[in-house]
């Protein structure tokens, strides 16, 4: 039997995975040597070819094989063959030992620091878990196990039925909570591959998941294919938020007015909103003034995506004219703005979003 395995866990664009693949001799005779071949993408590297010696009775081997991914989305691998070939090459026969298999590489992040929305822990998210255990009654809220957490809670009812341990969630708990917003449509980005504007979203995208969701927030996210959905709170939202970004393609999406619209709805939307995009449309920098109404923070990351393309001056300055419009008006609306650039880092971005959010916070203190 063959068996094939993938590690770590998570993933990332720019990091190694681990492919594993193992044999055993079920039989009660030696196996033959053979030439095991994986088929693989360039996108990890390209077929996976190795010979694997005889095995004798319950005989065991395996081989693992790193593999440098840079690109984000999601790989598959397989199916794996293996070939049996004649002492003199003359002949071989082939057959499936294992089948196709796919694995998600995460866009690449980074380290944002424990820096966050000003969004109160205390009261200002609006509570995840309701009180629904009160004295002699049955009924709990359920969660899954995480460290930390006191054993004494589990459900193990609960347990038992899902397969994995879960926790009893007796009290009301705030949360801050977060939406994401993605403009993912291709017809406003420039560039493609790695370096596209269209990436720098994502990536700056992934950064803010994986920092917010260490620090307990429940998350949302809407691209122009859909969303958002239900928030997932904590640790609870990194994986299925990442696996949506790893998968995101440049959308053929025309307007991105639906989305917006299921943004501001109710009972959704409220606490912080993030949204990175290029300049938007005139009627979008309509919907957008309203949508910071409904959010009690609402910070944006205008993508400069001129600065990913060459471009002639003059369309050079007709751009920036439409950016300084667009900041200008949104800036007036409540948004917090900061600009992005093809050599900008997204740390060093959502660093000076915040800053300016809590210097405008200060000098509103102080007029007050």
């Amino acid at each position: 039997g063959f068996t094939r395995t993938f590690g770590p866990k998570r993933i990332f664009a720019g990091n190694t995975v681990r492919i594993e693949i193992a044999a055993r001799n079920l039989g009660r005779l030696p196996a033959p040597p053979l030439i095991l071949e994986d088929a693989a993408s360039h996108a990890i590297g390209g077929p996976i070819r190795f010979s694997m010696p005889s095995l004798g009775p319950e005989g065991r081997d395996a081989i693992a094989v790193e593999r440098r991914i840079a690109q984000r989305g999601r790989h598959r691998l397989g199916p794996l063959r293996a070939h049996l070939v004649d002492p003199f090459g003359l002949a071989q026969v082939g057959s499936v030992v294992a089948p196709e298999a796919a694995f998600v590489v995460y866009p690449k992040i980074e380290p944002l620091g424990e820096i966050a929305p000003p969004e109160e822990r205390g009261g200002g998210g609006r509570s995840l878990v309701q009180h629904l255990s009160v004295a002699g009654d049955d009924f709990y809220a359920v969660r899954g196990w995480q460290e930390g957490d006191d054993l004494r809670k589990i459900h193990w009812r609960s347990s038992a039925r899902r397969g994995e341990l879960m926790i009893r969630q007796e009290e009301i708990r705030p949360f801050p909570r977060a939406t994401l917003l993605i403009d993912n449509r291709g017809s406003v980005h420039r560039d493609s591959g790695p370096t596209s504007s269209l990436e720098w979203s994502i990536g700056g995208a992934a950064s803010i998941v994986w920092e917010l969701a260490k620090q307990g927030y429940a998350l949302r996210l809407a691209t122009a294919d859909g969303g958002p959905g239900t928030a997932r709170w904590g640790r609870e939202a990194t994986d299925p938020l990442l696996t949506t970004l790893a998968v995101a393609s440049r959308s053929h999406q025309t307007s991105l007015l639906g989305v917006v619209r299921r943004t501001a709805a109710r009972p959704g939307a409220g606490g912080a909103l993030v949204a990175i995009m290029p300049p938007p449309s005139p009627d979008l920098v309509a919907r957008f003034a309203r949508l910071a109404r409904v959010y009690s923070w609402a910070g944006l990351v205008l993508l400069d995506v001129a600065s990913f393309a060459s471009s002639s001056g003059r369309e050079r300055a007709a751009f920036d004219q439409r950016l300084a419009e667009v900041e200008r008006t949104l800036s007036r609306a409540g948004w917090h703005i900061a600009i992005a650039g093809a050599s900008d880092s997204f740390r060093t971005i959502w660093q000076g979003l915040l800053d300016a959010s809590a210097s405008r916070a200060s000098s509103r203190s102080l007029h007050s």
